[in-house]
């Protein structure tokens, strides 16, 4: 008995020096590098604009805040232009989850360059403890910039507009061929304040490039063409003046080019104007804008412009608000070998003409017949083109970018083989007049190709109803749009239908404002209609 007494307490000696022994091989301090939070994980560029970026990331548990940098480099953040702290009580999920790790939020970020790389790393901060998380990575790079939101151009000047900013230092004018620069125009105090600037000094009828920068970047450009003839005689019109008269002294100077400038915010009665033989190239140039918010029109009053002779080469309308009378033809052609180069009609008003140019089936060749960025009001039922059989050899129609309101009959009636005709980018709206059909072609002379893209046709038609081409025609309207008030006898091929009115898409179209309204759910904006209601 003894014996086995003392063998337990050996036993239990043992068992107590073992514990004794036992390395605590769990119990260290814990690495404080290794105390922080998890990063978000999801973070990419969900968007890029111009000037911001729209960011896509998931929470991070216990974050209180989200701090954003952004540097100009390639992920080595080494130049940090901008940075951001977002709070995390301020953010709404973009899309929820019951895993919280998994809720997601996106964040648009501005005041960035256009055509610029970029890198941006997000960390998560608690600041109750200190701890952050790793840093998120992404680079992206931003679009070209466009600045500038509208222009006028004159005979020697060209005035551009932006969005008020004091992020612009110059505007410098290049050669767009060749890129060389021209002049370099510091941008003072009171046009950043105002958002405009006047550069002067350039040349009639000549194209530029003009640039916006925030001293290296690029923050804006636009190629555009200055008013008039290149080269032309200039000559400043006075109401009351003999149009003809002008042009013949003109003539008789070994001077066949000329530009007709009218004034501003005038009125000339021109009546019946027969041009001169000689004549090479002639403009009809308004000196401020015929239409628009900055609109100082000169008001032509003027039933036909004739010339003398058999051929001309380019007749253009620009920057005028041309008025006619109901019997009126602006342009009438009408007897044989004739051969004409090109009729413009750029940034110009025509209203009450029962035509804007007719060409009758008379031996006539012609080049081009252009209406761009221009509005036409109330034409009568021989359309604003006409053009009258097959001895006519036409090369293209060009309806572009335009406003047409109240046109009767039609838009163009033509019975010649056209190779092109184009009726792209106008709003078309009729509701005192009633059109019976868009287009009127001839069977045997169908055009060679026709463009019918990103309109928009509305109005109720004064009740009537229309068609799209007066015969069955296959000419594709895809990208264009119509309201749905109008009453239908061939629709538009293509076509797709705004359920609604016009009223229900423009904002005032009964006063002639055809911007889009806010909330119409219209497809087509910044696509369709004529680009000046975008």
């Amino acid at each position: 008995m003894k014996n086995l007494i003392i063998k337990w307490m050996a036993l239990g000696l043992i068992v107590i020096a073992a514990f004794g022994c036992e390395k605590k091989v769990n119990d260290w301090e814990v690495d404080s590098s290794h105390n922080r939070l998890f990063k978000s994980l999801v973070f990419e560029v969900s968007n890029t604009q111009a000037t911001s970026v729209k960011l896509r990331y998931t929470k991070s548990i216990g974050a209180t805040k989200y701090v954003f940098e952004f540097s100009k480099d390639s992920l080595e953040f080494n130049n940090i232009v901008k940075t951001v702290e977002v709070l995390a009580d301020t953010l709404t999920p973009f899309a929820t989850s019951t895993t919280p790790t998994r809720v997601e939020y996106r964040t648009d970020f501005g005041d960035l360059d256009g055509t610029s790389g970029y890198s941006v790393r997000m960390k998560s901060v608690d600041t109750s403890t200190g701890s952050e998380s790793k840093y998120s990575e992404a680079y992206f790079e931003t679009p070209a910039e466009q600045l500038f939101d509208s222009w006028e151009v004159s005979t020697d000047n060209i005035q551009m507009y932006w969005t008020v900013t004091d992020r612009v230092t110059d505007v410098l004018i290049s050669d767009p061929v060749t890129g060389a620069q021209i002049k370099k125009v510091p941008i003072t105090a009171d046009a950043k304040s105002k958002g405009t600037i006047v550069l002067d000094g350039l040349s009639p009828g000549t194209q530029y490039q003009i640039a916006i920068y925030n001293g290296d970047v690029l923050r804006g450009t636009k190629i555009l063409t200055t008013s008039g003839i290149k080269g032309a005689l200039l000559i400043a019109v006075n109401p009351g003046d003999d149009i003809g008269s002008l042009v013949a002294a003109a003539i008789n100077q070994g001077r066949p080019d000329v530009t007709l400038l009218f004034k501003a915010n005038q009125v000339y009665n021109l009546g019946s104007v027969t041009l001169p033989s000689g004549l090479a190239n002639i403009s009809f140039t308004g000196e401020k804008a015929a239409i628009g918010t900055n609109a100082q029109p000169a008001v032509l009053n003027c039933s036909n412009v004739a010339f003398t002779g058999t051929s001309i080469g380019k007749m253009i309308f620009e920057k005028v608000d041309l008025v006619g009378g109901s019997s009126d033809f602006l342009v009438n052609l009408s007897t044989d070998n004739l051969q004409i180069d090109e009729y413009d009609f750029l940034n110009c008003l025509m209203e009450n003409y029962k035509g804007v140019i007719r060409v009758q089936n008379k031996v006539i060749k012609l080049g081009q017949i252009l209406i761009n960025n221009s509005q036409v009001n109330a034409t009568g039922g021989y359309g604003v083109i006409n053009v009258g059989g097959s001895s006519v050899s036409l090369d293209s129609i060009k309806v572009t970018n335009s406003t047409l309101i109240d046109m009767n009959t039609q838009l163009m009636d033509v019975r010649a083989v056209v190779p092109l005709i184009a009726v792209t980018n106008n709003t078309i709206y009729n509701v005192n007049s009633a059109l019976t059909q868009l287009i009127r072609l001839d069977k045997n002379n169908l055009p060679g190709l026709f463009e019918g893209g990103n309109n928009i046709i509305s109005g109720n038609n004064a009740g009537a109803d229309l068609k799209s081409f007066s015969l069955s025609y296959e000419g594709s309207f895809a990208g264009s749009y119509r309201t749905s008030e109008m009453s239908i006898n061939t629709d538009f091929p293509e076509i797709t239908v705004y359920p609604g009115a016009a009223g229900d898409l423009f904002v005032n179209p009964v006063n002639g404002d055809f911007h889009i309204k806010e909330g119409a759910g219209f497809g087509g904006t910044g696509i369709a209609g004529d680009p000046r209601w975008w």
